[in-house]
Formats: structure tokens, sequence, C-alpha cells
């Protein structure tokens, strides 16, 4: 008589991993009170990479994309809801890269000396290092514009002489301007959502000054909602 062997899926710490990222998602999108609550929650999840298992089996790939997907929807979710923006949002970008390689570093060593008879340095240092300079920058970067784009009390508003070069349709509750201007002695091109009457009576080719926040570090920033704020 022939006996039939069932295939068994080899376990992985993967499934715990994304249980637990799921949970954080959830948490993060229905019941995070603040701002800080989601960031944290995002943060656990991108400490979390290294420590997931990059085997061949197909499974476990979807499991990681899965992972990955978790950390997108959260961040979404957090970057919609935030009520400020900066003006110009590149220029976090250099500090956090440069903060962000010794970071990734440092969690994937604890990575290693946590699982380091079963890890594979190569996966581990050749491609989970890479991605998670990529996914400290990125969170780094949302730290800093979030400590940046702060009131500071009695602090000089930033102007910047500026001419609209496109006029958006109004859509959607949406009153879109692309504007040009010089700033530190570059170049730059941006789109604020302003109030319908500025939209209104503003043609392309207008003058216009930006007022903007000084930000913390330097930055200008703006509050999103500034188009309601003059109905």
């Amino acid at each position: 008589m022939r006996t039939i062997k069932k295939f068994r899926l080899p376990f992985s710490r993967n499934y715990v991993f994304i249980a637990i990222a799921v949970l954080i998602t959830l948490y993060g999108i229905f019941w995070a009170r603040t701002h800080s609550e989601r960031v944290y929650s995002i943060g656990a999840m991108i400490i979390l990479i290294p420590f997931l298992e990059m085997r061949g089996q197909e499974r476990v790939m979807q499991l990681f994309v899965i992972f990955f997907v978790c950390i997108q929807v959260s961040s979404i979710a957090l970057f919609d809801r935030l009520p400020y923006q900066l003006l110009i949002s590149s220029q976090p970008f250099w500090t956090a890269v440069k903060k962000g390689i010794p970071t990734a570093f440092i969690i994937c060593t604890m990575a290693n000396l946590f699982f380091w008879r079963k890890t594979d340095i190569f996966k581990l240092y050749g491609i989970q290092f890479p991605i998670m300079i990529i996914a400290c920058a990125w969170y780094i970067r949302m730290l800093l514009i979030m400590v940046n784009c702060q009131h500071i009390p009695n602090a000089k508003a930033v102007r910047i002489p500026a001419i609209v070069i496109q006029k958006c349709p109004a859509c959607c509750d949406l009153y879109e301007l692309w504007f040009s201007f010089n700033y530190e002695g570059q170049e730059e091109k941006v789109s604020i959502n302003v109030n319908p009457q500025l939209h209104e009576q503003t043609n392309e080719g207008d003058s216009l000054i930006l007022q903007m926040h000084p930000g913390r570090f330097g930055w200008p920033w703006y509050h999103k909602d500034i188009k309601r704020r003059y109905r």
C-alpha cells in the first residue's frame, strides 16, 4: 500500500512578524490618537526588517512583500493626516540619509547578533541592509519634518517672491497653483493648494509673496488647510 506524504511548508518567523505588522497597521490607522503614536508604530515595523527571513520559498517572499505593504499603507495614512507640509520637500533628504546609514547598520548588527546561528550574512548585509538604509532614511526624514514644522513663538515669517507658472482647474475642493521662485540660490517649482478666492483672482504670470513659517531647522513650511481658513 502506497503512503501519501503530506507536504508541509517550513515555519518561518515571518508569520509572527506579519501578524505584528498587520496589528500595528490597524492600530495606526484606526486607534492611534496622535501623529506621534502613528510615527512610532511605523518605526516599530521598520526595526523588524532585518529580522525577516529571506528564503527561496515563494510563500516566504510573499510574506516579505506583505510586510512592506503594511509599512506603505501606514505611511500613506500618516502623511495624509499631517496638517502641515514643507514648501520644498527635498530639503531634509541628505540629512536623513546621513543619519539613516549608521542607524540601519546598528539595527542590522543587532539582528545578526540575535540570530547569529541562523543569519545569512550575504542576504542580511547584501539585501536587507540596503533596504534598511532606504527605510531608515525615509523614516528619519519624516521625523525631521515633524520636528521642523512646529510653531516658533515670535518668529518672523519667511517671505518668498514667487511667480504663478500654472493654474490648475478647480476640482474636488482642490484649488492648486504652481509657483516658481528662487530660494538659497536655486530655482524651485512647487504646487500649493490655496483658498478659492485667491485661485479665482490669480492668473498665470502673476507675482505673489509666499508667506511661510520659518521652521526649527530653517525649512519653510505651511499648513495644508490654508484654503479652508480663508472661506
